[in-house]
């Protein structure tokens, strides 16, 4: 039996959001756009709650930004 060899995940880049906020956006723009943080960094900061989210399914869930930028005492309109 012979191994194949495991193709890398391929991974959307993260897009730096821009003012106004929308009120939802995937974890990584979001860790991105607030904390400069990398893919990784970015799920690491939503599991310890410091990006709020919201589950959109099983496995999916999506960062609320208004709800994280008010955590921050960042204005998400401005």
């Amino acid at each position: 039996m012979q191994w194949k060899a495991q193709r890398p995940v391929k991974r959307r880049k993260a897009h730096r959001l821009e003012k106004p906020y929308p009120p939802t956006a995937e974890i990584p723009d979001a860790g991105l756009t607030l904390f400069e943080a990398d893919w990784n960094k970015s799920y690491a900061l939503a599991r310890r709650e410091i990006i709020v989210t919201i589950a959109t399914g099983k496995r999916r869930k999506l960062a609320l930004m208004h709800p994280t930028c008010a955590k921050l005492g960042i204005d998400p309109a401005a």
